[in-house]
């Protein structure tokens, strides 16, 4: 996975068409759902503006980004 394109609240217009955003500075987190499953997830920043972004990740897309 070369980069992570996640939907930044702050870029998006109304009245138009959401774009993903690229997310820059990405911070992988791995945490214990209920019943033990393991959750991933993706926090970074926009690369546009700046503002924090969060995205939930498979677990391959997770291996691959560490």
């Amino acid at each position: 996975m070369a980069e992570l394109k996640a939907l930044c609240m702050k870029c998006r217009q109304k009245g138009k068409e959401h774009q993903m955003q690229v997310m820059t500075d990405i911070n992988v987190l791995e945490k214990e759902g209920k019943g033990g499953a393991k959750k991933y997830s993706a926090k970074g920043k926009c690369a546009v503006c700046g503002t924090g972004m969060f995205k939930f990740l498979s677990k391959e897309d997770a291996a691959a980004l560490k």
